[in-house]
């Protein structure tokens, strides 16, 4: 069994949970589906995600959606991949920003 650095799976989950919430309001059912984790782990971040307003819940639909800051959040963890992946790419490099997706 491989064991992942804990920082990185947080990292991961985090970046998960905001893009299945970009650009849409998404019911916390779906959320854990889509992310894969447990009710705890989802409550648990979910937590962490509203206190920096990387998150926002959307009182009468009761679903959660990515905000400009999460979003920012996303572009910036794909900058450090493509950074990772090529280490000689240029940050300001427009080329790795996510694709915002609107309803």
């Amino acid at each position: 069994m491989v064991h992942h650095h804990p920082y990185r799976d947080r990292i991961e989950i985090i970046e998960s949970i905001l893009n299945i919430a970009n650009g849409n309001e998404v019911r916390q059912s779906e959320m854990l589906h889509k992310a894969n984790i447990t009710y705890a782990k989802f409550k648990e971040f979910v937590a962490i995600l509203l206190q920096y307003d990387l998150i926002v819940y959307v009182q009468p639909k009761k679903t959660y959606k990515t905000t400009s800051k999460g979003l920012e959040f996303l572009s910036i963890c794909n900058r450090m991949k493509a950074l990772v992946i090529s280490p000689h790419s240029d940050l300001s490099s427009e080329s790795f920003v996510p694709i915002i997706r609107e309803k």
